[in-house]
């Protein structure tokens, strides 16, 4: 996944060239509203530090994550970030 919008407290994601054929932005958004899952981002892989969106919006192949803390200077646009669902 890939940064493509950068805000003070969202961020916007879409599915990079790199990424596999099965993952979708979709998938993440699906599977968080069904399952009352939160969404979280990382830079790299899943570690400790990742952030929890407190809010999203999926729309046109893009997923919107909202954030309640100002997002991290680690985080720039075009940057490459995993993204998966956790149990709330």
């Amino acid at each position: 996944m890939q940064i493509v919008e950068l805000g003070d407290y969202s961020m916007t994601i879409m599915k990079d060239s790199e990424d596999p054929p099965w993952v979708s932005v979709g998938n993440f958004y699906r599977n968080a509203d069904k399952y009352g899952h939160a969404i979280i981002v990382d830079k790299g892989q899943i570690t400790y530090h990742y952030n929890e969106a407190s809010d999203y919006i999926y729309s046109a192949g893009r997923l919107i994550l909202f954030f309640k803390d100002k997002i991290s200077d680690k985080y720039t646009l075009n940057d490459k970030v995993f993204v998966s669902t956790i149990c709330k």
